[in-house]
């Protein structure tokens, strides 16, 4: 076990000019032994006399942003041989669980750079960057700022923040080939007016993998387990799913994975008055736990499946129809994976792929050897001009390289392609309950399941189920389409 060291060049907390000069510590162990990164983003304190002055609320209410003593309640990670990073400065000044440009417009008085986020879902909320009000709702300042006075704090709290955070991954990955970053949150016991939940009670703990895109399911499971198992009521991605940092450093496909940990302040504070509760101890003690179980957790569990190197993706070419034409002759004629009866020839083929450019998506082709072993496409959900943001998925392997990770690379590339197409859903339209690996290849790459249709279709001589399941793409419903 690895004992506490600090820089104390980090760990001063002093004000220079009204402003905060030390915006974060690194609270490091004498040797780092695991590829666990623990991060407070929230839980900083340190308000500036100048923004306290300009604000209209009083110093408590202040606070009802703060993710208040976090970084206490997980302060024993070096021990267990993991960074801790703690951010000085508090949310309400500025929130690095941001983009670094996330600004209302409304709140300044002069003109904002046309490169500035002002339409995102938490601008509208007052939750961007540099926050408009706190999270019961209440405005904070009493007169509109200036760009410069957001740019500052940007520069000076968010970016060293950022850049001392994805040093310590990207050191850690150079370690140990991988990294888990748990970004540890607390939440208000009842959704609040800026929530998705207004009035609502919360469960103890909410995990956030970002519908499982930011970080493996597995390890998802094994800390929800791990809660559970302390007697926790654990819920995931509800009502948060995980902010800006889950979704910017967590690429499981690429070994690095990223989990929000969310908990209900009512376990260990007093929410009205900002101070530790009779429940403080336990939860520490719990915490201190789970922070020594997943820091001693198997590094395999965080290697992503190795793929196949002569698997690649390109476009579909009109030279493929006739392999692809196979593929899906075989769906055609020994699964409900298709409702289709009777295998479409290679002139149809041809008419689908060319109708799906029309619509302006994507058609892709997996290649092993160079032979055609697998091809996926996304066409469109409904004919009706309200759904032309969304798209419907369609995978298809062959038979005889099922397992080789190829219909993952097939879902990952055209779920990239057609984000970069501007499109906002995804459906997967599935065959049959009992296609159990098409259900989970989709939940793998973050799809919910979101209906069962019972004997929707009939197929050799039975009735046969679809299972949909739902992925947004990009900033799904959270901002207007262009």
């Amino acid at each position: 076990m690895s004992t506490l060291s600090k820089s104390d060049s980090q760990t001063s907390k002093r004000e220079a000019n009204g402003e905060i000069d030390v915006p974060f510590d690194v609270c490091e162990p004498v040797q780092q032994t695991t590829p666990v990164i623990f991060a407070s983003p929230h839980s900083g304190c340190n308000y500036p006399a100048s923004f306290v002055s300009a604000s209209q609320l009083d110093p408590v209410a202040l606070r009802r942003s703060e993710d208040a003593f976090v970084d206490q309640l997980y302060e024993h990670a070096p021990l267990f041989g993991a960074p801790l990073l703690r951010a000085h400065f508090p949310r309400a000044y500025t929130d690095p669980n941001r983009e670094p440009w996330e600004l209302d417009p409304e709140m300044f008085s002069d003109e904002l750079p046309d490169w500035v986020n002002t339409t995102s879902s938490r601008v509208r909320a007052g939750l961007g960057t540099v926050a408009r009000v706190v999270t019961d709702g209440a405005e904070i300042y009493t007169s509109p700022l200036l760009f410069a006075d957001a740019q500052s704090r940007i520069e000076n709290c968010y970016k060293p923040y950022h850049k001392a955070l994805a040093n310590i991954l990207e050191t850690t990955y150079d370690k140990f080939g991988t990294y888990l970053l748990i970004d540890c949150h607390s939440m208000p016991s009842i959704g609040g007016p800026m929530d998705f939940d207004p009035g609502h009670s919360r469960v103890d703990m909410v995990l956030g993998d970002v519908q499982g895109r930011s970080c493996s399911p597995e390890v998802t499971t094994f800390v929800r387990t791990v809660l559970e198992d302390l007697g926790y009521n654990v819920v995931l991605n509800t009502p948060y799913a995980g902010g800006f940092t889950t979704r910017h450093y967590g690429k499981p496909s690429h070994n690095r994975h990223a989990l929000q940990i969310e908990v209900n302040r009512a376990l260990y504070m007093d929410e009205e008055n900002i101070t530790r509760n009779g429940g403080y101890s336990k939860l520490a003690r719990d915490l201190s736990t789970l922070v020594e179980t997943i820091c001693g957790l198997d590094v395999d569990m965080l290697n992503a499946p190795q793929r196949s190197a002569d698997i690649s993706m390109r476009d579909f070419q009109p030279k493929d129809a006739a392999a692809i034409q196979k593929i899906y002759a075989h769906y055609v004629a020994n699964s409900v994976a298709s409702f289709e009866e009777t295998a479409p020839d290679v002139d149809e083929i041809l008419n689908r792929h060319q109708s799906i450019l029309d619509f302006g998506a994507a058609y892709i082709v997996a290649e092993l050897d160079g032979d055609i072993c697998g091809f996926a496409y996304a066409s469109k959900f409904r004919p009706r001009s309200a759904y032309r943001h969304t798209v419907e998925d369609s995978i298809y392997v062959d038979p005889n390289v099922t397992g080789r990770g190829v219909g993952t690379q097939l879902l990952e590339s055209l779920i990239e392609r057609c984000t970069q197409l501007g499109f906002r859903q995804m459906v997967a339209v599935i065959g049959g309950t009992g296609n159990e690996a098409s259900v989970n290849l989709h939940k793998r790459l973050g799809f919910e399941q979101q209906a069962v249709l019972k004997s929707i279709g009939f197929k050799f001589d039975a009735w046969a189920d679809i299972v949909l399941m739902q992925l947004p793409l990009g900033e799904g419903d959270t901002s207007l389409p262009t």
